[in-house]
């Protein structure tokens, strides 16, 4: 059964028309600013999209490129032509998509390879561009980079730089790797025969420390320092 509308509701305004032809006023005496707003939204979508897909395919190539170096790796051939392949590989990426993830990565498993090479001048150069990247941090691998970066520096006896990049990744996320880091530290400090904090930096890496055969280790440098 229909409910009878008053007289009230009759003669008021409907909500909606009204809404509709004030709109409808709006656009008939501002065409052009009408137009222009419709035209500014429709070509700002385009460009939008336009980014979008431009990104997509620019990640997607780089990723490519890297799953192929990555591919390389696991075949764990590490002969002088392999390696050379796979800084061809990693360097073809890092030049053609400078932005990309993969390209940051890259920074990374090159220093690896210069490291493991003993080239630890192009080493550090490598880990030092991948820590200065925006690439995030979850898996502590900045700590890994920054680690590295140290034991470039050890390896050439540059101590003190050795110490101030270990020293920066036991302040990042070092989750796992605490006693490592403590250790590094308590290492070169030993090495630079101080011996006060040395010992202060193996105790530290023994609380941390899960691992059994390090933990005797650890005490036994405690016991000579001490």
């Amino acid at each position: 059964m229909s409910t009878k509308l008053t007289k009230e509701e009759l003669q008021g305004p409907d909500a909606f028309q009204s809404t509709v032809e004030l709109i409808t006023d709006y656009i008939s005496e501002n065409k052009k600013r009408f137009y222009s707003i419709v035209s500014a939204v429709v070509v700002a979508i385009v460009i939008a999209f336009g980014i979008y897909m431009y990104w997509d395919n620019y990640q997607t190539a780089a990723r490519d490129i890297y799953a192929k170096a990555q591919k390389e790796i696991a075949m764990g051939a590490e002969t002088p032509d392999m390696v050379q392949k796979k800084i061809k590989t990693y360097q073809e990426l890092i030049e053609k998509y400078p932005h990309s993830w993969s390209a940051r990565m890259s920074h990374y498993h090159l220093g690896n390879i210069y490291f493991n090479a003993g080239d630890y001048e192009k080493a550090i150069a490598d880990y030092k561009k991948f820590v200065a990247s925006r690439i995030s941090d979850q898996g502590g691998i900045k700590f890994l980079a920054l680690t590295s970066i140290g034991y470039s520096y050890e390896a050439k006896k540059d101590y003190k730089s050795a110490l101030e990049y270990f020293e920066k990744a036991q302040k990042g996320n070092n989750i796992g790797f605490e006693s490592v880091g403590y250790s590094n530290i308590a290492r070169i400090y030993e090495q630079m025969n101080d011996k006060k904090n040395a010992l202060e930096n193996y105790k530290k890496a023994l609380e941390k420390s899960a691992d059994s055969s390090k933990a005797i280790m650890l005490k036994y440098k405690i016991s000579s320092l001490s």
